[in-house]
């Protein structure tokens, strides 16, 4: 095993995801790749409204995604490591299929992400990108429990 993927959404228990990883990356001799996805900005317009009544989101500026990369490496040096390599890697994207992307095209041997716990209501509604990786993987992957 050479690389570990770790995908967190930099909430405050990605650290405790990172700090898993990379127990198993200095057991291994592994390095990690740390990636964060900005999902892609999409909205909808409700039928029957008129355009003074509907905001659209707007992209993030350059200076909110270099913010989002600040802490991204803020992250990774907070779990800093003489025998570990961490590099981290920012995408906009869908989730799901980012992860997928960057496991195939890194090579990494093994994929590490974060379940919160949140009950069968909340996925029925809003999905789960864990639960996802899971059914479309081609490469292991460790779940870190982890509750806010």
């Amino acid at each position: 095993m050479k690389t570990i993927l770790v995908a967190v959404d930099l909430s405050p228990v990605s650290s405790k995801i990172l700090k898993e990883a990379l127990v198993l990356a200095e057991e291994l001799s592994a390095k990690i790749l740390l990636l964060h996805v900005l999902p892609p900005v999409s909205s909808a317009v409700p039928v029957g409204s008129s355009m003074e009544m509907v905001s659209v989101p707007l992209p993030l500026a350059p200076e909110e995604i270099a913010g989002v990369k600040k802490k991204l490496d803020q992250l990774a040096a907070s779990v800093a490591s003489q025998k570990v390599q961490i590099e981290t890697i920012l995408k906009e994207a869908l989730p799901v299929e980012e992860i997928k992307h960057q496991a195939e095209t890194t090579g990494a041997s093994l994929l590490v992400v974060g379940s919160h716990g949140h009950g069968g209501l909340y996925h029925l509604f809003n999905g789960s990108v864990v639960t996802e990786v899971l059914k479309q993987a081609s490469k292991p992957v460790l779940v870190v429990p982890v509750k806010n």
